[in-house]
């Protein structure tokens, strides 16, 4: 990978913003540079770095964060032309495009809302169990919820409570992100969200379930560990336990041992 010249970078980049309204150009000129400050001496899932499952050049985050911020203002003012560009992103299949095309949702105006709202539920399908993916994709939700917060929760109950697996696990992924941000307040919404998921625990959704468990135990400990001792009580299913016994490591040391105690007796 050769050594990032900013001035350079900010030249090349302002190139290919150029051809924002022809996705066709936008990509092909994006690869080149993709390619260009690829680095070919990384593997997947090494130096912490969460892994894909999606090909990928394994650029610096600088190069992503330039575009990212040049293409902010432009989708912004252009929502028609940022949604087609995003949608020829996604379709690429390779890691930085489809970062790049959930952070070009993420500046979209959420009017009409459906615009972004169901772009991020096909996509998250897709994801599977794409970590950094996965983790990206709150960023493609974060106009809505900052312009309409109540709609935005409303938006995760449907996924959430659909019959649809698929869209439970959209949900769920797009949880543990809004728990972490403290600026975000309404933790009895994620409580009553989850709740039934965890006392009917489906052996598909137990991934998903115990990141946003963990995220809620790291955030309000106590409160996630009260929740948790009602789940027990009102559930008798193995799958609970289960969940519970897992979720211990996220807690600090005394509440995780008063979950351990109630376990034993369980």
């Amino acid at each position: 990978m050769p050594a990032i010249q900013p001035a350079r970078l900010k030249i090349e980049i302002t190139k290919i913003i150029a051809h924002f309204s022809d996705p066709v150009e936008f990509v092909r000129s994006l690869h080149d540079l993709f390619d260009f400050y690829a680095d070919r001496t990384r593997h997947p899932g090494r130096g912490g770095k969460p892994f894909s499952l999606v090909r990928a050049y394994n650029v610096h985050r600088q190069v992503l964060q330039q575009i990212e911020g040049d293409l902010a203002p432009k989708a912004a003012a252009d929502p028609e032309r940022a949604l087609a560009l995003a949608d020829a992103l996604w379709q690429e299949n390779w890691l930085e495009c489809r970062l790049l095309a959930i952070a070009i949702l993420g500046e979209i105006p959420p009017d009409p809302p459906e615009r972004v709202v169901e772009r991020i539920q096909a996509w998250g399908r897709e994801c599977g169990q794409d970590r950094q993916l996965d983790a990206s994709l709150m960023v493609g939700l974060v106009q809505l919820r900052k312009e309409t917060p109540e709609l935005f929760l409303r938006i995760l109950e449907t996924w959430i409570t659909s019959p649809d697996l698929a869209s439970q696990k959209v949900g769920l992924r797009v949880l543990p992100p809004l728990v972490e941000d403290a600026s975000f307040e309404n933790l009895p919404a994620v409580f009553h969200l989850i709740a039934p998921l965890v006392r009917n625990v489906d052996t598909v959704l137990e991934v998903d379930l115990l990141g946003v468990l963990h995220a809620l135990a790291q955030r309000s400990p106590r409160e996630t560990a009260y929740f948790l001792r009602q789940s027990l009580i009102m559930s008798n299913r193995p799958g609970v336990t289960s969940l519970v016994w897992q979720s211990l490591r996220a807690f600090p040391p005394e509440v995780e041992a008063s979950l351990r105690e109630l376990l034993r007796r369980c």
